[in-house]
């Protein structure tokens, strides 16, 4: 009798064993097919959309974080746009500015073309095609700035509909629909929600990049297709 109990108890082991056993394949099984299917997906996403010079990191990283800022007032913004400072020299005829100091900010509005145009009287230039920077009264300027220089960005969105933000990157047009990559360590940015023009109010953030290295950059926003129509502009750094 009690060799008999114990044959019972030995047979529902093992066969809890084997549905057991039955169930961590199924669930391995399972995972792996996951896996696979998902790296058959990313080999098909076109080129432009994944890695490589003007084009991104593909999928949903384009769309990225969205953070309200500092809070800042439409016209105190557009009135700090305005103010050149004295370490500033801007340069119309070429749509330029060149920054003479070691350590200083740079400000940037993002915003429509149309307002890009109310705001400077100027057009931008022939790549813009849509929305558009505007630094000290030039929209999209080329930016020239020494090796070495301690670089303040700080950018506010005017824009009604768009978020925007500006990175500072390696590499160069044409972009792609998401024009990330190359970027310089230390300048990472979520995006900015649109302004409140009922309220009259905008989103402010800011953030320093040392730019030690001479060479040609570029600024861009890299909310999907922005770059692509023309949201960037030239940022030169020499000896």
């Amino acid at each position: 009798m009690r060799n008999s109990s114990l044959l019972a108890v030995v047979l529902v082991v093992i066969g809890i064993g084997s549905l057991l056993g039955a169930f961590l394949y199924e669930g391995y099984s399972l995972r792996s097919n996951q896996q696979a299917a998902l790296q058959q997906s990313q080999q098909q996403i076109p080129p432009g959309m994944m890695g490589g010079q003007g084009g991104g990191y593909g999928g949903m990283m384009g769309q990225g974080a969205v953070t309200n800022g500092q809070p800042v007032t439409i016209g105190q913004a557009i009135q700090t746009m305005r103010n050149v400072p004295s370490y500033a020299r801007v340069i119309s005829s070429n749509n330029t500015i060149v920054f003479e100091s070691r350590q200083f900010n740079v400000f940037v509005l993002a915003l429509s073309p149309d307002k890009a145009v109310n705001l400077t009287g100027r057009q931008p230039p022939s790549y813009t095609t849509d929305d558009a920077f505007v630094t000290y009264g030039l929209i999209n300027p080329t930016l020239v700035i020494r090796s070495g220089a301690s670089v303040q960005f700080t950018v506010v969105n005017l824009d009604t509909d768009m978020p925007h933000n500006l990175i500072v990157s390696a590499y160069g047009p044409p972009y792609g629909y998401m024009a990330m990559g190359g970027m310089m360590s230390g300048n990472w940015m979520p995006y900015l929600p649109p302004a409140d023009y009922n309220q009259g109010s905008a989103h402010e953030y800011s953030y320093t990049i040392n730019m030690n290295q001479p060479g040609t950059y570029w600024y861009t926003c890299t909310y999907q297709d922005h770059a692509q129509s023309g949201m960037y502009g030239q940022l030169i750094v020499t000896n």
